[in-house]
């Protein structure tokens, strides 16, 4: 077959064969080709080349080290080249390749290729854990090496508590609260209270367990407790402007449930709270492009005397959290909580960071489980908590009905399947998906057109009547209301079609730019202080006949003339990946899964991840049972490689 003679080929037969399954990228080859050159004598042979080839693509996957057991390493390789070969459409075995794993990962143990490989000043480094040998970059190995480190010093002391700590801490939150306020905390966010006054603290926990919420009456009861902590700073930081904003508005809603004479009895507390500012961690560490680093580092440490505020860490990759550890005062005078939910799904660069710290039981770890989202009886909540324990589920799907009702109730679940049972043509296929998304569009999307055309971008807020404020509150409130999320770009069910689907039944199938339009930024705005993630609503100008974005920034409506960016670093957001609604919740979603059976985006970190976006009102999963089954069954392993 020709596919054998391509991986059999030369090495770069074999690299072009990789870039023909889109399993690599561009930026290997260099990298590559810089590896082989620092090697001069003996030179890598062609199977360890090939290796490499494969040790490279596994980064991209998020793993920080690569096996060099040749079973280990086959298997690894195998879950991830059955899915390039899905994906491909191409029915190509990964069996050809054992060979060359075998003979590959046996030389580049060997030692003997001491100048790429070795132990000081070398880009790679041989590993030794467990009994077994792993191929990892220096740079990955000194990041591990540094939260290790970290998280057996003194830092995360481990500190125990009695019943009666926490039933003080239950007593103190309910005295602060007002008259008739949801909030009611369970012994476990109790606990949160009674350890963090005494030590640094990992907070985990699926959406809606309160993670955010218990932080703000954390930081009065430190306040109450010793008042040296009101003259320290509070730095409230996470991997995304969108979720450093979500960090912000959560403070801001605890102070809401504060009694009134509990604020006149501590006007400190409320003026010191109402200030704290959110930042991204890129920001709060300082990145240089002119130093290629951070300007807060080991040797210019962050600020003592603070509080540091940690949330999505999931999202957090080694290398950035490393980065952040390093750069914390060596004194160890400061605070830190770091807060994160480690089902959901691990950063986009390589590491599973909290997910690998949790595997030790250490009692620095406080585990949020009472979701004050969903309650007990409630569909969505128990299908999110079977998805994340791993049971089974069946896929109990109907046909989609275009003349049925749907998403009117509240805690709905409705479980989708266009092919029912059949291999539809991609013509049928996305006809099936344009119906249903039309009937979504016009329920939840079709309203933002008249809202967004009541919205004037020319009034300030302080000159805005009642009637105007409204009407902007009511705008971003509709736009939130519901979400399509997707796991492709790509594809008849990807974000890209989907969301020229929603466009085109809204606008026509040419507007680039319409009132209404719910937009994104792919990459930040530094300027202007706007980041990748953060969502904004197309409104126009009357005066000046031009567009503007509608943002909402801790509160507060900002408008922006859209010609004030550049054409491409918005795009439509009507569809989101679901690595993109990380941070997020709306009251409805619609999740489209891929519809191949063993894809590498049907996980069950995607699903509960996409389904506890969901806030309440109605979830809809498009599936088919076998890809729903996949998703469940299929569970993310990334080799991190931290030990505690």
């Amino acid at each position: 077959m020709a596919e054998i003679a391509k991986i059999n080929g030369t090495v770069a037969e074999f690299f072009a064969f990789l870039r023909e399954m889109h399993g690599i990228l561009p930026i290997a080859e260099k990298m590559h080709g810089l590896l082989c050159a620092l090697q001069q004598k003996p030179h890598l042979s062609s199977n360890a080349q090939k290796v490499l080839y494969i040790y490279l693509l596994l980064l991209e996957d998020g793993n920080t080290r690569m096996p060099l057991d040749t079973q280990l390493l086959y298997t690894k390789w195998e879950q991830k080249w059955k899915g390039l070969a899905i994906q491909a459409e191409q029915d190509c075995s990964a069996e050809p390749f054992l060979p060359i794993i075998r003979e590959g990962a046996k030389e580049l143990a060997s030692g003997k290729y001491t100048q790429v490989i070795g132990n000081e000043a070398t880009p790679l480094r041989l590993q030794q854990a467990h009994g077994r040998t792993y191929l990892i970059s220096a740079k990955h190995l000194e990041d591990k090496r540094h939260i290790e480190n970290i998280f057996v010093s003194d830092f995360f002391k481990e500190a125990s508590i009695d019943n009666s700590a926490v039933q003080q801490a239950k007593d103190f939150v309910q005295g602060l609260l007002r008259e008739g306020s949801p909030i009611k905390f369970d012994d476990r966010q109790a606990e949160v209270i009674a350890r963090g006054t005494a030590q640094n603290l990992i907070i985990t926990g699926g959406p809606g367990t309160g993670k955010t919420t218990v932080i703000g009456f954390l930081l009065w009861k430190l306040f109450d407790s010793n008042a040296k902590y009101l003259n320290w700073d509070i730095y409230m930081a996470a991997p995304s402007g969108k979720a450093a904003d979500r960090l912000a508005e959560s403070m801001e809603e605890t102070l809401r449930e504060i009694s009134a004479s509990a604020n006149k009895e501590n006007p400190r507390f409320i003026e010191k709270l109402a200030k704290v500012s959110s930042y991204t961690l890129h920001r709060l560490l300082k990145y240089s492009l002119a130093k290629g680093g951070f300007t807060f580092n080991s040797e210019n440490p962050l600020p003592e005397e603070s509080i540091y505020i940690i949330d999505e860490a999931s999202m957090i990759d080694i290398s950035l959290f490393a980065a952040f550890l390093q750069a914390l005062p060596s004194s160890g005078n400061f605070k830190l909580f770091i807060l994160g939910d480690p089902h959901q799904l691990p950063s986009v660069e390589a590491g599973a960071v909290l997910g690998n710290i949790l595997e030790f039981d250490r009692n620095f770890v406080v585990k949020l489980t009472r979701s004050n989202r969903f309650n007990d009886d409630s569909k969505i909540g128990v299908l999110a908590g079977k998805i994340q324990r791993g049971e089974n589920v069946p896929f109990e799907a109907a046909p989609f009905d275009p003349q049925a009702h749907y998403w009117e109730a509240g805690d709905s679940v409705h479980l989708l399947d266009l092919n029912c049972g059949k291999n539809l043509s991609r013509r049928e296929e996305l006809h099936a998906v344009e119906s249903l998304v039309h009937k979504w569009t016009q329920m939840f999307y079709a309203p933002l057109i008249s809202l967004a055309e009541s919205v004037d971008p020319d009034i300030p807020a302080e000159s805005a009547s009642p009637e105007q404020l409204h009407m902007r509150e009511k705008l971003w409130n509709t736009a939130n209301q519901a979400r399509i999320l997707s796991a492709e770009r790509r594809g008849t069910r990807g974000v890209e079609v989907l969301n020229q689907i929603v466009s085109g039944t809204l606008a026509g199938p040419a507007s680039s730019r319409f009132v209404g339009q719910i937009l994104i930024f792919n990459r930040n705005q530094n300027e202007f202080k706007l980041y990748n993630g953060d969502t904004g609503i197309v409104v126009k100008s009357l005066r000046h006949e031009q567009f503007f974005l509608m943002l909402k920034k801790q509160s507060k409506f900002v408008f922006y003339p859209l010609s004030y960016f550049p054409e491409d670093c918005l795009e439509n957001a009507f569809v989101i990946t679901i690595h993109k609604s990380q941070g997020s919740g709306y009251p409805n979603i619609m999740m489209f899964l891929p519809t191949c059976k063993g894809h590498p985006l049907l996980n069950r970190q995607i699903l509960y991840t996409g389904i506890t976006r969901t806030k309440k009102q109605s979830l809809t999963i498009v599936a088919t049972p076998e890809t729903f089954k996949s998703a469940c069954e299929t569970v993310i392993e990334r080799d991190t490689g931290i030990e505690l």
